[in-house]
């Protein structure tokens, strides 16, 4: 059975993952996330943590030390000292937390109209177009999901999906990006739909048209 403090180092590693998620919007000019277990943007801002900036670094250290504050511990080695019972009151307080993004079970226990994971975008497609010395502008278009509030696309130079990462988000279909300079659009990308909360399953890779 997983130790109290092995759980707080498990939510330290999943709160670093969702840092590494992030990724720079060239169209609102901000760093974004596509977090998968923590609204660590809400995190950021309610602690006032300049992760707007370019040179912003977020550590494992950085992650186990928010998490303690985040279970009613001042630092971290206070919640590695901790007795068993303030642990799990600790553990209590993290899973309480409005930080922490809503399983598949709460989702299905809120009362919202929707009862599981949001389906895949289905008909992903990615127009490409050059536009002279300014770059690739790649518009992809895809069939919109119920209940999502937004969309992430996700780029890759392999045929896995595991190495995907985030590249652009939008409100609706069709999300536009552009390939600075001579850089040349990826290979592959996908979609994914999200509905404030959680985000859902993984579309079939992009058709494309050069």
């Amino acid at each position: 059975m997983i130790s109290l403090v092995d759980y707080f180092k498990s939510q330290a590693k999943h709160l670093h993952k969702d840092f590494e998620s992030r990724f720079f919007n060239e169209k609102t000019s901000q760093y974004q996330y596509a977090p998968k277990r923590f609204d660590i943007a809400k995190i950021f801002k309610d602690f006032n943590l300049p992760d707007q900036n370019a040179d912003f670094k977020f550590t494992l250290m950085n992650a186990q030390h928010t998490i303690s504050k985040l279970a009613g511990f001042s630092k971290w080695d206070d919640l590695r000292n901790a007795s068993e019972d303030e642990a799990k009151f600790g553990q209590k307080i993290l899973n309480a937390s409005n930080y922490k993004l809503k399983s598949h079970e709460q989702s299905f226990n809120s009362g919202l109209q929707k009862n599981s994971v949001l389906p895949a975008p289905q008909n992903l497609y990615a127009m490409i177009h050059l536009i002279g010395f300014e770059g690739t502008n790649v518009q992809f278009s895809f069939d919109s999901v119920e209940y999502a509030t937004s969309y992430m696309i996700y780029y890759s130079d392999e045929n896995d999906i595991s190495t995907a990462k985030p590249l652009a988000s939008g409100n609706f279909s069709p999300i536009n990006y552009i390939y600075r300079g001579n850089r040349q659009p990826a290979p592959f990308f996908w979609v994914r739909a999200f509905d404030g909360k959680e985000y859902g399953e993984w579309s079939t890779i992009a058709g494309k048209n050069r």
